[in-house]
This record gives structure tokens, C-alpha cells and sequence, in this order.
């Protein structure tokens, strides 16, 4: 027995001796699941503006049946929203200058659908613009106009305290272990730091180290040991969090992504993903210093002739094996086509064309007119389906609703849009080799931000998060929501294809001509949901 002891010594010592050497290893940051684990979601929810006088509404998409399960009102002016726990998402609503209506309204959920809300009441004309927590039975929201953070016991549903914060604060992160909430004040180039003591309500101040330029976007790392600060002019910072009592330090601010206003933080692969400009900036944070890993040009529209894409939203699937950006021609363009023939079957009017200017795509309006077209064929209509890539050099087709005539006609007419329109791509993003894939177009609409348009919508010219993305927690889905076309565009990451989208619930605006419905409510916010 002393023998094989003895041996077993031996062979222990061996192997810590291997185990040694001048070779140095760096120790690479554990991911623990931090709630909301994305993963676990089945549903992807979107936060919707529905005017200055009527409330907004949130819709629950089903992540397995690619339909919308529930619709609820949420505040005036929703805009922003955060996850609470498996059953609570939390609705932050600006309502509008000098109203008593400022609130934040808790949704409850039953499994997928929305069972009930309760509105949470804030100082009138505070004008809130963030809602954050990593608590159970606490949140804190941004009250901008008051340059405070209201705490916001989530049990009574009632403000329970305020703290005075720096000039125009414009976003927060808590840290995952619930100890720590930062805020960025943009108009004063400062972080305002606190220990959060949820028994007493309190926010008790934390020194950060003050080397900022108009912070916007804050994240913090899955193991609460560092906090990620996105700066106005595109320096991301980084802040070492790992002391209990502060001060809280700037540790690195070496990478630059200009024109950046938000990032993603992939707590499931510990890196972060920023769209900007032309790009996709991939940075591995699991590192003390964080590391540049990629830069993912994004692909030209390819209309006639073809323009440069911004980045402007960007999701990354919960199995990390891919990320989805979304990007929009820089500006809004009008579309120009060459009529050559009309098909029609009682149903379906489909025209034949070269493509002179623009993109022509799912979702646009064109107005067709002509020498030879016969009078059911021409008038404005909305674009059901386009086919054809290069359709400059080749014959390609539209298609759009027509009943009034079955024929088949060689014509002389031409399709223009009396508007200028915005046509999304959305570009997948191998999460292992860092490298683009395919591009998928998404339907055209029109700029919502142009006052002189019939489509213009106030809140698109004015909100946030104009465009967003999210992911399914199983990974078959990405989804894709804008504010100005008032949809939510769903894509199969299987067929990696755009498969169909969902209208926002019917709003208040009123009818533009030729469509005799109300136009649906504008997306202010896209998020996964609960399980």
C-alpha cells in the first residue's frame, strides 16, 4: 500500500511540474449566465410610439410561430425598456414636455402573453429616458430633465428615492452581481458612479476616474469586474469595477469606432459588437485590455448605382456562432424605372422594367404612368414583390395588388417614386471567424424623418433607436424593427433569408392615400423576452 502511495506521490509532483514554465498564459474572464440569460428567451418584444396623446403599446412576438401573441398599452412616448425577471419588462415613457403622464409601467407576464401592467408615476415633466436593473425588486430610471436617478422599488410599484446625477444623463448599466450602477452624462463628460443598497433604497456616490467626451452607451461585464464606456467621439473606455469601495478607475481607451452611438455586449462569447459608419467593430473583452478583433466592412446597396451603407443596429445569436448587422443607405433615394410590359390576372399586376436610379424593392410605392398603359394598370401603388439584381442591364419584375384587369399588354410607361425611400440589408457575421457572410435585403420603406413627406413620423426623426435588432433564444430567428416602416422584419438564420415581417399594432395616424388604413405604430425599441 506504501508503494502505491508513494507512486501516487510521485506522479502528482510530475504533473504540477509540467504544468510550470516561463510560457505565459493569459487567464481568460469566465462567463457565468447572468439573467436575462438570452438563451432562455422565446419571445422578442417590441416597444411602439403611438403619438404625444394616446399610448404607446408593447407586442410579443412568439419566437417558434413567427406571429404576434400579445399586445398591451404601455405609456405615452415609450423609450426605452429592460428585462426585470423571467415575468417583468420594464417601460420607461418620456410622455411630453410639461405633462403629468411621466411613469414607467411594469408588464407582468404569463409565460409568452402579457397578463397585466402597472403604471409606476414620476415626477411631472422629468421626462425619463432609461430604464435599468440587474435587482429583483428594484430599477432605476433616468429623470433627464430633472439631471436625477429615481429608484423604483419594483414590489410597490412606487419611486422611492432620487439622486442627483451629472448634466443630461443619457444611459446606465448595473453590474451583474447587483452592487454596483453607473450613469453616463453626455452634456458634462462624466460617469456618476454608486453602491446600490436595495434594503435601504439608497445610492451611495463612487469615485470614476473623469477621462470622458460625451459618453453615451455604457456595458458592463459579465463578472462585474469592468464597465465599458462608448464616448461621443468613438473612444471606447475601459473602467476597472473590481474595488468594493472605489475609486473606480480608467484602465485603457485605445479603440476608436467614430460615429458609434450604442454597443452590444455578448456576455455568452465576453465580447463587443459596435456597428459604425461603414463597419462592425468586434472587440474581445475578456481580456483586462480589451482587443480589436475584427472590423466587418459592410456591403454597398446595390441600387443603380450603388451607395454606401451605415451600420445601424446589430444582434448576436445566444449559440455564438453568428452576429446580424443591419445597415441603410446613408440617404433616403427615389426610384426611377422603365415600364415594358404589363401582366395582369384579376389578382396580381405584374410590370416589367429597367431599373434607371435607385433600388426598387418589397414595401416602396411607385407610381406608374404612360403613354400606353392602359388605366387599370397605372396609379400609385404599394410594392408586394420585386425580382431581378442587375436590373439596369436586364429585364426584372414588380408585382402589386390589381383587380380590375386580366390581360397581358406590351407597354410604354415608366414607374417613379414620388418619395424618397430607405431599402435595410442585414448582413450575417460568422462569430467564429469573424468574417461577412451573406447579405439579405429587407422591405423598402419610405424616410419617415423628412417633414415635407406625407409618411413623416416625429418620433422616427427624434428617437434613439431608430433601428434595432434582437435574437430568438434558440438561434433560428434574428429580427429586424425600424421606426419609420412600422414593421418588424423576421429572419430565418437556418436559410439565412428574410422570411416575412410583422406590422406594429393599427396608430392614430391618419390614412395616406392610396392606402385606406391607418398606418401601425412606429418600433421605438426591440428587445428579446421573457421564456
Amino acid at each position: 500500500m506504501k508503494r502505491f502511495l508513494w507512486l501516487g506521490f510521485v506522479l502528482f509532483v510530475y504533473l504540477i511540474c509540467t504544468g510550470c514554465g516561463d510560457t505565459f498564459r493569459p487567464i481568460i474572464i469566465p462567463n457565468p449566465p447572468t439573467f436575462p440569460n438570452p438563451a432562455a428567451a422565446n419571445t422578442v418584444v417590441s416597444i411602439n410610439d403611438n403619438g404625444t396623446v394616446v399610448p404607446g403599446t408593447a407586442m410579443v412576438i412568439d419566437v417558434s410561430g413567427d406571429t404576434d401573441v400579445s399586445i398591451a398599452n404601455v405609456g405615452l412616448a415609450p423609450v426605452h425598456a429592460v428585462q426585470q425577471s423571467a415575468g417583468v419588462i420594464l417601460v420607461a415613457n418620456h410622455s411630453v414636455t410639461g405633462a403629468a403622464a411621466d411613469s414607467v409601467t411594469k408588464l407582468n407576464f404569463n409565460n409568452t402573453t402579457i397578463g397585466s401592467a402597472n403604471t409606476i408615476s414620476l415626477p411631472a415633466n422629468s421626462a425619463p429616458n432609461f430604464v435599468a436593473t440587474t435587482e429583483s425588486t428594484q430599477a432605476y430610471v433616468l429623470l433627464s430633465n430633472l439631471t436625477e436617478v429615481g429608484v423604483i422599488n419594483t414590489t410597490s410599484n412606487v419611486l422611492v428615492n432620487t439622486v442627483a446625477v451629472g448634466s443630461n444623463p443619457d444611459a446606465m448599466a448595473e453590474t451583474p452581481d447587483t452592487k454596483k450602477l453607473y450613469v453616463a452624462n453626455q452634456a458634462d463628460s462624466t460617469i456618476s458612479g454608486f453602491n446600490t443598497n436595495p434594503t435601504e433604497h439608497s445610492l451611495t456616490p463612487r469615485t470614476v476616474a473623469q477621462a470622458f467626451n460625451g459618453p453615451l452607451w455604457l456595458s458592463a461585464r459579465s463578472d462585474s469586474q469592468r464597465l465599458y464606456v462608448l464616448n461621443g467621439n468613438g473612444v471606447v473606455t475601459t473602467i476597472d469595477t473590481s474595488t468594493t469601495a472605489g475609486p473606480d478607475t480608467v484602465i485603457d481607451a485605445s479603440i476608436n469606432v467614430p460615429g458609434a452611438y450604442y454597443m452590444l455586449y455578448d456576455g455568452n462569447l465576453n465580447r463587443l459588437y459596435i456597428p459604425y459608419g461603414t463597419a462592425l467593430a468586434i472587440i474581445d473583452v475578456s481580456q483586462s485590455i480589451p482587443q480589436l478583433d475584427a472590423t466587418i466592412p459592410i456591403p454597398q446597396v446595390p441600387s443603380v448605382p450603388p451607395v454606401t451603407a451605415s451600420a445601424v443596429a446589430v444582434a448576436s445569436l445566444p449559440d455564438g456562432s453568428r452576429a446580424y448587422v443591419a445597415s441603410v443607405p446613408a440617404a433616403a433615394q427615389p426610384t426611377q424605372v422603365s415600364i415594358s410590359g404589363v401582366m395582369g390576372d384579376g389578382t396580381t399586376a405584374t410590370y416589367s422594367y429597367l431599373l434607371t436610379s435607385g433600388y426598387l424593392a418589397p414595401g416602396i410605392q411607385i407610381a406608374v404612368s404612360g403613354t400606353t398603359i392602359p388605366a387599370g394598370f397605372a396609379g400609385t401603388f404599394t410594392i408586394t414583390a420585386a425580382s431581378g439584381t442587375s436590373c439596369a442591364t436586364q429585364v426584372c419584375t414588380f408585382q402589386t395588388a390589381n383587380t380590375t384587369v386580366a390581360s397581358q399588354t406590351a407597354v410604354t410607361g415608366q414607374g417613379s417614386s414620388t418619395i424618397n425611400n430607405l431599402f435595410p440589408q442585414v448582413t450575417e457575421v460568422d462569430a467564429v471567424s469573424n468574417t461577412a457572410a451573406a447579405t439579405m435585403a429587407m422591405p423598402g420603406f419610405p424616410d419617415a424623418t423628412v417633414q415635407s413627406s406625407p409618411y413623416y413620423v416625429p418620433v422616427c426623426a427624434t428617437t434613439r433607436f431608430r433601428f434595432m435588432m434582437a435574437a430568438g433564444g434558440d438561434s433560428t430567428r434574428a429580427y429586424f424593427a425600424s421606426c419609420d416602416g412600422g414593421v418588424v422584419d423576421i429572419i430565418d438564420t437556418s436559410a439565412e433569408q428574410y422570411i416575412l415581417n410583422l406590422a406594429e399594432p393599427v396608430g392614430t395616424l391618419p390614412p395616406i392615400p392610396p392606402d385606406p388604413q391607418n398606418p401601425p405604430q412606429n418600433p421605438v425599441f426591440l428587445m428579446a423576452g421573457p421564456p
